[in-house]
């Protein structure tokens, strides 16, 4: 009687660490499948990233403009982010600016007048993906989208420290204002939906 007790307590626990070893091996291979796929879609990103880049001077003006409209990348990866309960792209908290982040600004006809007396450095709004750079006589444009699809067009830079496709954070310097003599400017231009929006009007506080 004995012996038989003990065979078949033998047997449940022998069943017991079947069934056991079985569950982690399960979870081995989901998250083994979770992290191919995250690697697969961040190889599919940056080779869409590489690709407009490299044949961005080549794209006709009216599929770039599609382009830059309808795909977000930084919606694309806080989707796959999402999905996956994940930080996987590291892009922060997407912080809406402040209405004290720039010195000083004055709005005219959709134009943000920014002016800062000791710093040239111009830094972005928001955590954002650049989508386009322009270059007219000598000064530099840099239109930063954020999650929302909100373009930020900083102009009149001297020099910028981006580049097409880059992912930029709240507060980072994207490039150098010019100085006038008495202190440093730019015109920035927020673009919602074809609406050029007033810096603190749109601003957090």
């Amino acid at each position: 009687m004995n012996s038989y007790l003990h065979n078949k307590k033998k047997q449940k626990e022998i069943k017991k660490k079947y069934l056991i070893e079985k569950k982690d091996k399960k979870k081995k291979l989901r998250f083994i499948d979770k992290v191919f796929i995250r690697i697969f879609f961040s190889s599919i990103c940056l080779l869409l990233l590489t690709f407009f880049s490299s044949f961005e001077s080549k794209v006709n003006n009216s599929i770039q403009k599609l382009f830059n409209h309808n795909i977000n990348f930084l919606q694309l990866t806080n989707n796959i982010d999402s999905l996956f309960s994940t930080n996987f792209f590291n892009k922060g908290d997407l912080l809406v600016y402040s209405s004290t982040f720039y010195e000083s600004v004055e709005y005219k006809n959709g134009v943000n007048y920014v002016s800062n007396s000791s710093f040239g450095g111009v830094e972005s709004l928001v955590d954002g993906v650049v989508i386009k750079i322009e270059k007219a006589n000598n000064f530099y444009s840099v239109y930063i989208q954020d999650i929302n699809n909100v373009i930020y067009e900083y102009r009149n830079l001297e020099s910028i420290d981006v580049n097409i496709y880059t992912y930029v954070s709240q507060k980072e310097v994207i490039g150098k204002a010019r100085y006038d003599g008495v202190c440093y400017r730019f015109e920035l231009l927020i673009n919602k939906g074809n609406e050029y929006l007033n810096y603190y009007d749109n601003s957090e506080d």
